[in-house]
């Protein structure tokens, strides 16, 4: 994790965290689609191709959704609103993406 000084204070470099939450992020997104994937692959609702593309999809959007929520958070110094944005930004950006998502679908 990179770090800068500012006036003896220690401050974490916010685009390397905003990596890596956005890389914690699409791990546990893979993992949750995937479970889910998995259960409807061997229920024979979906293909091989589209259970991956769906599992890749949603690891993707949560990458980036963790990232943002990440970036924005950080300019919070209390704790609650460091949430509340957190779960606010969020939301936004999954609601954002999956909107863009629905209106290229058929």
């Amino acid at each position: 994790m990179s770090t800068y000084y500012l006036s003896n204070h220690y401050y974490p470099a916010p685009l390397s965290n905003a990596w890596q939450l956005a890389k914690l992020g699409a791990v546990v997104g893979m993992s949750g689609a995937g479970a889910v994937q998995l259960r409807r692959y061997r229920d024979r609702q979906v293909s091989r191709e589209e259970a991956l593309a769906a599992t890749f999809k949603a690891g993707l959007q949560s990458g980036i959704a963790t990232g943002v929520a990440g970036v924005v958070a950080a300019q919070f110094r209390a704790p609650t609103l460091s949430l509340l944005a957190t779960l606010v930004s969020g939301t936004a950006v999954m609601y954002a993406l999956n909107q863009a998502s629905e209106e290229k679908a058929p």
